[in-house]
């Protein structure tokens, strides 16, 4: 589908026509592609996209977005496209049951009320696109970006990151200039370029061998140079301005130096009814469909269609085959047009408009987007008094799916306020500043929130009491990082709590057990959020401050030992939370409790459907940062340091500073692993610049202790270990990972001192460790129901084995500690853990063990890219004398195998186990069990008979053929 009218012949463009096809023979292969494709207005970023399609013979979809008045209408593009798919393929969306969230959007009866959130489109346009791509390529192409909003760039950036092997090619395209001055919208360009699988194309002019060419087929014949130096210069070799241009020079005008020229002179030559009909369509702001356009423009059919069959001819206005809907040429047109009528026609078309829409169903007003759309056309007619109610209207429509959106509507409705009369006072002020400071915290920034709290205790008490305003307000505060003005809030909060506890004050229970958690101090918050709890013994009854004292009750839970127990409060949370922003504050918790639980893959699945569907209602500005953060803490401790490198590039500035502070030690954490110290401190001094609470504070001193550990200062890790075992909360969880981090610096200290000859009381310094493990550990599993929870019990293993060190070399403590970490998946720790092994074993003269030990830890530290520990591995190679190279891969000869007795799995086994790989290790690489690779590695050392896997390994690499 192509955005212009001309019936010329497609001119130059051979590179990018190149590249369009490059990505369409990748989908064929399965390998999906974005192209995003910029350039100035009407340089033909559309018409390429339609001229690429038509050559590669595959099917274009398009979905185009779409200001009015300025501003953008949510999800328009997926609205047209939804449309278009109707039209040519109706069976695709009656008969999948995944397709049903997409019928009810596209429904004009469908109506928000339900609470459905806007975040279950985006997986079945996904599935839907991937249906339409069952049979051949489709390029799905998303044009204007310039003009999305940010719904529709979170649907761009959500298809191009889930694409697999789709046959699709997504494309988006946008003016360049315009992108360029509005720095979100850079931001979410530079986003999507980062994808692996996203090409830009940069359109710029034609050059006048190309104008030329282009100019002759317009005119027909061969075109005066003066002709084409004039619309060289003029046009710059914009497609769009030339096409212009020539048309002007063919109707006998001047050549003009502006295009508003050129719409003004092609606008003159029409009737009056032409004119009117094009203001009608520019007030509508949107492609306009002809019974639409007969209704707001108030003439009757025949002249309709007389007039818009003149604005065709002039090529100022296309018909969209489609879906048979009128839309300017280029949408300069239309703001040329636009500009062009009187002010009191305008507001006389909006108000027309505005009434059209009022005609409507009442629940198909009652949706978002047409509520949205009927306020805004009310206000453009200056038809305040209605435009107020509209507003307070469509907020109240937004506020469950697009919170954001709501915010604007109240903002604007606050503006009107004052000037609306009586119709004001069927309004509660207060109410309204505290529905808007509700969502403005979630989305606008909490800055915007405080003010406009504050604003709303000077129209009076809060809905639900003095006491839960000062409790929001604190919560504002908190997260703007004003945590001493916070603390003043909670207080005052708490000191005017009713004497008499009913369901009223359970808000205010459970927002103070929140503050309480932030402050570390988890029996407070835990005696809080059960008292909330008991004042709700039904969720429905108030689903958000149940939903809030359950997930706090699921952190102290967590933190004190019984991380699973944890999981299963935040999810109970998270099924009956009501909204967008409630929601995302309970995923919030779940990420950090499946993160507790070691549940690393379960947490970075949510993490990203989370920051995906903040992105989709609005509230990503306070949360999308912290989600993205919990992400990449799982993917840094599942071992995909480059991943999680990626979503934290996404974030620049963080308006949640708790959110900037975890971004900043995640990324601290990767880069001292990798070995770059500078970076690492550099990262560790930002997030200490920021405001940080009691309960982060551990997550900030875990890591800045961590990265002191891996670059060997050890007295500067041993002062925050110390300091968060002594001072910090009476949490297992906490006690064991600083534990593990004190036992280390401590015992790397007393081995400096002994290398120093200085005297070291190790019999002082290891029975003191130990019996802080001992009492930490059996803490846990108290708070636990008598078992340990996988995270503590890895660092408490690690703990022991490291007070070793001191002792005699345990091997069999650290190969404890690794099963620990296996089981955790985190490879870094487990490649840590190795290398000490490999250090016990060489001590107690186990050479072999040593050697297979340091080869694993190598070859993990090696993929991940641990630069700091692959250093400490050399240093470990080179004091052993232990090669960390493995052995060369033996492969024994049909003969050998014969004479040996094995069967052929035996000889696969043996010349794996030559290789120096661990029963695990040979069960993953031949897709068995580790229990069944023991039994073949033990028939083996029978059939040979030897008795250690050294001696085996020397049979066949005798025997066999490397």
């Amino acid at each position: 589908m192509s955005d212009s009218a001309s019936n010329t012949a497609f001119v130059g463009r051979s590179n990018e026509l190149a590249a369009i096809e490059r990505a369409v023979g990748s989908a064929r292969d399965g390998m999906p592609t974005v192209l995003l494709i910029g350039g100035d207005a009407g340089i033909g970023k559309s018409t390429l996209v339609a001229e690429a399609a038509q050559r590669a013979g595959v099917a274009l979809i398009v979905g185009r977005c779409v200001p009015m008045g300025g501003e953008t209408i949510p999800l328009a593009p997926l609205a047209e496209l939804l449309r278009n798919v109707r039209r040519t393929r109706p069976e695709l969306l009656s008969d999948a049951p995944v397709l049903t969230s997409l019928r009810e959007w596209l429904s004009a009866e469908s109506s928000p009320a339900g609470g459905r959130s806007g975040g279950g489109l985006f997986g079945p346009v996904l599935e839907l696109l991937a249906t339409l791509a069952c049979h051949g390529v489709v390029m799905v192409a998303f044009e204007d970006l310039h003009w999305a909003d940010a719904v529709t760039w979170d649907l761009v950036h959500f298809l191009a990151r889930n694409l697999v092997d789709e046959r699709i090619v997504l494309i988006g395209t946008y003016r360049a200039n315009e992108v360029g001055t509005k720095p979100p919208q850079r931001r979410r360009l530079a986003e999507l370029a980062r994808l692996p699988t996203v090409q830009r194309i940069q359109l710029s002019g034609l050059d006048r061998a190309e104008i030329a060419s282009k100019v002759d087929n317009l005119i027909g014949k061969p075109a005066p140079a003066g002709l084409i130096d004039a619309v060289v210069a003029r046009g710059e070799g914009n497609p769009f301005f030339t096409e212009e241009l020539v048309s002007a020079h063919l109707a006998g005008q001047a050549i003009p130096a502006v295009l508003s020229d050129l719409v003004a002179g092609d606008l003159a030559e029409l009737d009056d009814d032409s004119r009117w009909a094009l203001g009608v369509i520019a007030a509508i702001g949107h492609d306009t469909d002809h019974g639409l356009l007969l209704q707001v423009a108030e003439i009757d059919e025949g002249r309709l269609e007389g007039a818009m069959r003149a604005a065709i001819d002039a090529q100022l206005v296309v018909v969209d085959r489609d879906n048979d809907s009128y839309r300017f040429r280029h949408a300069l047109i239309g703001e040329v047009v636009y500009a062009e009528l009187l002010p009191s026609e305008r507001a006389r078309l909006h108000g027309r408009i505005a009434a059209v829409l009022a005609e409507q169903a009442p629940q198909v007003l009652a949706r978002a987007d047409r509520a949205g759309e009927l306020a805004f056309h009310l206000d453009r007619a200056g038809n305040q008094r209605e435009a107020f109610g509209a507003l307070l209207a469509a907020a109240d429509a937004a506020e469950t799916v697009a919170p954001a959106a709501a915010v604007r509507h109240l903002e604007r409705a606050f503006e009107l306020w004052d000037s609306v009369g009586d119709a004001a006072t069927e309004a509660n002020r207060a109410n309204r500043l505290w529905q808007a400071a509700e969502m403005a915290s979630a989305t606008v920034g909490n800055e915007r929130a405080t003010e406009i709290a504050r604003e709303a205790f000077r129209y009076g008490p809060p809905p639900r009491g003095a006491a839960w305003g000062h409790e929001r307000l604190g919560r504002y505060l908190w997260t703007s990082g004003h945590l001493e003005e916070s603390a003043v809030e909670f207080e005052t909060a708490a000191a005017l709590l009713p004497e008499g506890d009913g369901p009223q004050a359970a808000p205010v229970f459970a927002g103070l057990a929140q503050a309480e958690l932030m402050l570390g101090r988890y029996a407070e918050a835990e005696q809080l959020a059960r008292r909330a709890l008991g004042l709700l013994p039904d969720a429905a009854i108030d689903p958000v401050p149940w939903a809030m004292a359950r997930r706090v009750l699921g952190i102290v839970t967590s933190h004190r030992g019984a991380p699973a127990i944890g999981v299963d409060y935040c999810r109970e949370a998270l099924a009956v939370a009501p909204s967008a922003p409630t929601k995302a504050l309970v995923l919030l918790y779940l990420g950090v409790a499946l993160l507790d639980a070691g549940r690393y893959r379960e947490a970075i699945n949510e993490m990203l459907d989370a920051s995906a569907d903040a992105h989709l209602t609005g509230v990503d500005a306070s949360f999308g940062g912290y989600m993205d953060s919990l992400a990449a803490e799982g993917l840094l401790r599942f071992g995909r340091w480059a991943e999680a490198e990626t979503l934290l590039d996404r974030h620049v500035a963080e308006a949640l500073p708790v959110g900037g502070i975890r971004l900043a030690f995640v990324g601290a954490l990767i880069a001292a692993r990798r070995g770059d110290r500078d970076r690492a401190h550099a990262l560790l001094t930002q997030a200490h610049a920021l405001p940080v609470d009691p309960f982060h504070r551990q997550f900030l001193d875990q890591a800045t202790a961590d990265v002191h550990l891996t670059f060997g200062e050890w007295a500067q890790a041993a002062a925050i270990t110390e300091r968060a075992l002594d001072d910090g909360p009476d949490a297992a969880l906490w006690q064991a990972r600083f534990v593990m981090l004190d036992s280390v610096a401590q015992v790397e200290l007393a081995l400096d001192a002994r290398a120093r000859r200085e005297t070291v009381d190790t019999d002082a310094i290891v029975p003191r460790l130990r019996a802080r493990v001992d009492g930490i550990r059996k803490a846990a599993i108290a708070n636990n129901d008598g078992l340990e929870a996988a995270d503590t019990a890895a660092h408490l293993a690690d703990a022991a084995a490291t007070l070793t060190r001191l002792g005699d070399a345990d091997p069999d403590a650290w190969a404890a500690a690794v099963a620990h970490w296996q089981q955790l998946a985190d490879p870094y720790r487990t490649a840590v853990a190795r290398l000490h092994e490999a250090e016990a074993a060489a001590s107690s003269g186990a050479a072999a063990r040593a050697a297979e030990a340091l080869q694993d830890a190598h070859r993990i530290a090696s993929e991940l890219g641990a630069g700091a520990l692959l250093a400490d591995i050399e240093a470990v190679s080179k004091r052993t004398r232990l090669s960390v190279a493995a052995p060369a891969r033996v492969v024994l000869v049909d003969g050998a195998i014969e004479r040996l007795g094995l069967t052929a799995r035996e000889a696969e086994v043996l010349s794996l186990v030559a290789e120096g790989r661990t029963n695990r290790q040979i069960g993953e690489s031949l897709y068995v069990s580790e229990k069944t690779a023991s039994v073949h590695v033990s028939n083996i050392l029978r059939k040979l008979g030897v008795t250690s896997r050294v001696d085996a390994a020397a049979v066949a690499q005798r025997l066999g053929v490397a």
